[in-house]
């Protein structure tokens, strides 16, 4: 097989979407992760880095007996729905984490700001006449504050959208490979 295929090993066609039970005796690694075959098969070609779409496929591995005439064009139209459904779906999850990510950092942010104002107002009344290490100490614990506060807002803010947008790629490419499904080898 070329070295792009993906290839997945099922008891069944039903396997490709819903997870089976786990089952550490058996010997496909599906049924040992009990996990669907299709989000699978996204985390394979993520670690893999597939680039070129039009020379890799997506090869389904059934048992003979489970292979029907019409079942290849019924599982690229499941696959398709699955895809543009689970496209959407992280779509919305990365708006979700942005609008969210965006109000709490504004939240954090007048925090921020209101704990430095008065930590100004304090210096300059009762801190005016205290040692300077003191001023040290309460400018630099307000600064490890105001970093920590900001940290997680931002952090989401800037890089949570990334897996699910990483993830919309390769399921925009699943939907262009060719599908094949053949007899367990």
């Amino acid at each position: 097989m070329p070295k792009q295929d993906v290839v997945l090993k099922l008891n069944s066609i039903g396997d490709l979407f819903n997870a089976p039970d786990v089952n550490p005796f058996a010997e496909n690694e599906i049924d040992v992760l009990g996990e669907a075959a299709l989000p699978h098969a996204v985390r394979q070609m993520l670690a893999r880095r597939i680039r070129h779409w039009h020379e890799a496929r997506l090869v389904i591995q059934l048992p003979p007996d489970q292979i029907t005439p019409d079942l290849q064009a019924q599982t690229r139209a499941a696959v398709r729905r699955y895809c543009t459904a689970k496209i959407e779906d992280n779509r919305l999850t990365i708006r979700l984490s942005r609008v969210r990510s965006a109000i709490g950092l504004a939240v954090v942010t007048i925090i921020c700001v209101a704990v430095i104002i008065a930590a100004l107002i304090l210096f300059n009344t009762i801190f005016a006449a205290a040692a300077e290490t003191v001023g040290v100490i309460v400018a630099a614990s307000i600064s490890v504050f105001v970093w920590v506060v900001l940290w997680n807002p931002m952090d989401k803010l800037l890089f949570d959208w990334v897996s699910p947008a990483l993830e919309n790629r390769y399921l925009h490419g699943i939907m262009d490979m060719d599908l094949v499904i053949e007899p367990w080898q």
